[in-house]
């Protein structure tokens, strides 16, 4: 009886930790707009995550070893040996496809986020705006009214619940931005010829944003990835739908 009794509770525990907080309406399968909106609320109203459904806190995440540039595609290496990127709980989905009832190959996410800030301790060497740089201390990028659009490659994966999950193996994001301002801390070892270099560097955002936009795009897959992999993992497809 007791042992019964344990196993009931456990597998209430576990159906009732996959659900949804009550204040979530789910949408109708295909229904973009709703989806689109429920996966704003979601964002913008649990910034600190929704662990029942395998949601970590998206105000700020967290990376390590993460390269923006290399100098044999742009004259520049610039590494973040930490990475911490904050503002996604202020986004808005403003188009959601591909949700379908029958799991399709292919998610496509447009989305709006005003600024997003990306610090923590970089090393740099090379060629930046015909300049020779290098510094290695803090470093923080701003990037301002980012329109993001997100294709997410899925695969169906059937469990012993009978219920189907995704796995994702492949997030590929674009963001265009209309600024951008950076701080590089410790360049040259001389506040004052960094402080010369930041401001020529901000002067000319949109040549530095040339040169570092593919690698902060592959760093924003990391993090959408991050975000979308750890709640397909837990959070069946089915549950996330009316019945």
């Amino acid at each position: 009886m007791r042992l019964s009794l344990f196993i009931g509770c456990l597998t209430i525990a576990f159906v009732w930790g996959q659900q949804l907080p009550p204040d979530i309406d789910k949408c109708q399968a295909g229904d973009a707009i709703c989806i689109a909106k429920t996966i704003t609320h979601i964002l913008q109203s649990y910034p600190k995550g929704i662990p029942s459904i395998g949601l970590d806190a998206v105000d700020a995440i967290s990376f390590q070893n993460v390269i923006v540039s290399r100098m044999e595609s742009s004259k520049l290496d610039l590494k973040f040996h930490t990475l911490t990127v904050r503002g996604f709980e202020n986004t808005t989905v403003l188009d959601a496809k591909g949700f379908d009832a029958d799991i399709p190959r292919v998610f496509e996410l447009s989305a709006f986020t005003p600024l997003l800030r990306l610090e923590g301790e970089y090393e740099t060497q090379g060629i930046l705006l015909t300049m020779p740089i290098q510094g290695r201390g803090q470093a923080l990028v701003e990037l301002k009214d980012c329109q993001f659009r997100c294709k997410v490659r899925a695969v169906e994966d059937q469990r012993l619940d009978g219920k189907s999950y995704l796995e994702i193996p492949k997030v590929k994001c674009l963001v265009d931005v209309q600024s951008m301002h950076i701080n590089f801390d410790n360049l040259f070892n001389n506040k004052d010829l960094s402080d010369t270099m930041n401001d020529l560097a901000n002067n000319n955002w949109f040549e530095i944003w040339k040169t570092l936009r593919k690698g902060i795009n592959s760093a924003l897959d990391q993090v959408a990835g991050t975000i979308l992999r750890r709640v397909a993992n837990k959070f069946s497809y089915d549950d996330f739908f009316q019945v």
